[in-house]
């Protein structure tokens, strides 16, 4: 018997058992004896190999040899092991430039940081500790479905444009427009206050006094805890939109020295000595690179041609460089390649799995031998050896530092800034707000895609209808369905749809360097 933990882009960061060439859960805190179907889905992946494995290397080494090059490294969340990011060793020895920001949560990052300077989770018992949890953006049962065992018996306050299952088992479900979280934030606080609320603004988020008096009493007489999901901040002033979340956060007494209440996808390594962590010298951001700028692009785990902003414009970026991909499995962007690295798989490597949701941390055994695919600290030590480079420590050396914690929780002393004034998308009336939220079969653009476009049946179209959405990108045609629990003036494409960010913009958020999927407007044909 082995153990390892579910590698997956996740808050539970499940453990597993392994044992003659079954991967079952463990019976521990959070994995509880289940795991979710999309590791089903993984574990049953076709991943890719390389019978002259040896020869391809070599091309490798070869092509980032060559004079005079500029070479881009581009890593995504394929694998959220901490080996993940032990090729930045090496290119950083080369002077690559890497991409850094998010596509996912780096804007809500830095409006956290923006006042508390930390981002670091409570413990997972004071969560339990609640009496009232708000769940803002977040959802809870699909995206924390292990959490949410350990909290189901909590009275629940549903924030989302979208009727999640956590909204149907809340005692008050918000369901306001998106981008309506700012002014949201305010009206809470003012609330708290006994201020009087103006009725425009409660109508402008599709509220009832009644609905906002309920929520001020739940906050206000009970032990509360708030979990924040990466919804909010999908705009390009998605920090102020989280910080003004805090402020409500800091008003409700949430940050009394400590972080005691508000959960994000945290810095999970914030207690470690990390000796992985590099600072690069030369970055561009993330959700806008230009592939094409670059004579070499390295992409790591990652799928830019599904995931990322203005995916048309990345297909032809990439068509207009030299592409190696490292991946455990092909997918659109691996198409595009000029040489693929088979990556091992979770099963195949040692690694440390981390939490960006709790504290617990998961040591991985190899469990399965491969010889036709490398892992990434076996590709970093054959190119430090190729190169000539020193200083690459033993693997285990970088394992061994998540072992012992050598930072407490840090001190919270909550500074609230002067920010702007944030407004709504101004729609007319022929105008939709995108929404782009996690589906239960797909994680990011793994495994099962969902290929409809969700709308209200308010407005009028047939499921199953071909239309053509249009935004100031590019416009797609899909096929609509009709759904009750969007938002009426919304048009819901799950992420990992392989059409919805042709229609993205890849502008960058004012803070965190962070994609804006939802911060465009669409209309349909």
């Amino acid at each position: 018997m082995k153990l390892t933990a579910c590698p997956m882009d996740c808050f539970d960061a499940c453990e597993v058992i392994y044992k003659d060439g079954i991967c079952k859960a463990n019976d521990n805190y959070i994995t509880n004896k289940k795991l979710c179907k999309n590791f089903a889905y993984l574990i049953n992946e076709e991943n890719i190999f390389d019978k002259d494995l040896v020869s391809t290397l070599k091309k490798v080494v070869a092509k980032l040899k060559e004079p005079n090059q500029k070479i881009l490294y581009y890593k995504g969340s394929g694998n959220m092991g901490v080996m993940q990011k032990i090729p930045m060793k090496f290119f950083d020895k080369i002077g690559a430039t890497f991409s850094s920001g998010s596509i996912c949560d780096a804007s809500g990052e830095a409006g956290i940081e923006m006042g508390r300077k930390y981002n670091v989770n409570p413990s997972i018992e004071e969560l339990q500790n609640s009496e009232v949890i708000l769940v803002w953006g977040r959802n809870l049962t699909q995206t924390s479905a292990h959490i949410y065992k350990l909290i189901k018996d909590k009275i629940f306050i549903t924030i989302d444009p979208v009727a999640t299952p956590i909204s149907k088992k809340s005692e008050v479900f918000l369901q306001i427009p998106p981008k309506g979280d700012f002014l949201l934030s305010k009206l809470l606080q003012q609330a708290l206050d006994n201020k009087t609320i103006k009725t425009d603004d409660l109508a402008k988020l599709n509220i009832t006094q009644e609905q906002l008096n309920k929520t001020v009493e739940l906050l206000s007489n009970k032990k509360v805890s708030v979990m924040l999901g990466v919804g909010a901040q999908k705009y390009k002033e998605g920090a102020v939109i989280f910080h003004e979340i805090d402020k409500l956060c800091d008003k409700l007494n949430l940050f009394d020295g400590k972080n005691k209440g508000v959960w994000y996808l945290a810095n999970s390594a914030y207690p470690f000595e990390n000796k992985i962590s590099i600072n690069p010298s030369k970055t561009c951001t993330y959700a806008d690179v230009k592939f094409d700028d670059y004579d070499v692009v390295f992409i790591q785990g990652a799928n830019p041609v599904i995931s990322a902003p203005n995916t048309q414009y990345v297909i032809e970026s990439l068509k207009n460089t030299f592409v190696i991909f490292m991946g455990t499995t092909a997918n659109e962007t691996s198409k595009y390649a000029d040489i693929i690295i088979p990556s091992k798989t979770f099963l195949q490597k040692k690694d440390v799995r981390l939490s960006y949701g709790h504290d617990e941390v998961r040591f991985c055994e190899v469990c399965e031998e491969n010889n036709h695919a490398v892992s990434e600290y076996e590709l970093t030590s054959y190119l430090f050896k190729e190169f000539g480079f020193d200083g690459l420590l033993s693997e285990d050396e970088y394992l061994d530092c998540f072992k012992t914690k050598v930072n407490d929780k840090p001190d919270i002393r909550f500074m609230a800034q002067d920010t702007k004034n944030i407004e709504l998308l101004d729609l007319k009336d022929d105008e939709y707000y995108l929404l782009t939220s996690k589906h239960t079969d797909t994680l990011n653009s793994q495994f099962k895609y969902d290929e409809y476009a969700y709308i209200h049946p308010s407005k009028g179209f047939v499921d199953n209808q071909l239309v053509t959405i249009s935004s100031k990108i590019k416009r797609i045609q899909i096929k609509v369905k009709n759904d009750e629990r969007v938002y009426s003036n919304s048009i819901l494409i799950y992420a990992g749809n392989k059409q919805v960010n042709k229609l993205t913009s890849n502008e960058i958020s004012d803070c965190g360097t962070n994609a804006t999927f939802q911060d465009i407007k669409l209309t349909i044909v």
